[in-house]
């Protein structure tokens, strides 16, 4: 197995489950590269609304996505149940990093699929400019980065 490139340096704060859609599957039979960061996407966006946030009203401000990375390692088809897990690295004044594991069950063994980082920018949408992480946000980041988590595990599919 060849070394993994992307290391999730804290505990998993938040959790979710999805199903692999037709939609998802691209002309190999199997889900398309794109689709990882969507299920990325998807699993953030449950998180900020477990916080009473979104990508878009991160408390005064919004987030931008500015950097990912995906790592595959076993693939996916359709109608597999997969749970994404997710972790939150340290934040720094204005920009933190969110990490995801990708997981099926196969033969009654979890099989991981990929695991992705992507980092995140609190932005000002109206004034074009970076900003700092709200300071009751950041405490929340900061919890689910040494394991704190407050969140529940909600099951959607």
């Amino acid at each position: 197995m060849r070394n993994r490139k992307i290391q999730i340096p804290s505990p998993f704060c938040f959790s979710t489950n999805l199903i692999v859609q037709v939609s998802d599957i691209n002309y190999g039979g199997h889900v398309g590269n794109d689709r990882y960061l969507l299920f990325a996407q998807e699993t953030r966006m449950r998180f900020l609304e477990s916080i009473g946030c979104s990508e878009m009203h991160f408390g005064p401000y919004g987030l931008v996505l500015t950097e990912a990375h995906v790592e595959y390692f076993h693939e996916l088809f359709r109608g597999n149940a997969i749970k994404i897990s997710m972790a939150v690295g340290h934040p720094s004044r204005a920009s933190f990093d969110c990490f995801y594991a990708i997981k099926t069950v196969k033969n009654e063994t979890e099989i991981e699929s990929a695991v992705i980082k992507t980092s995140m920018v609190c932005f000002d949408y109206k004034m074009r400019k970076v900003r700092s992480i709200p300071d009751d946000l950041k405490e929340i980041l900061e919890d689910c980065a040494n394991g704190k988590s407050r969140l529940p595990v909600p099951n959607v599919p």
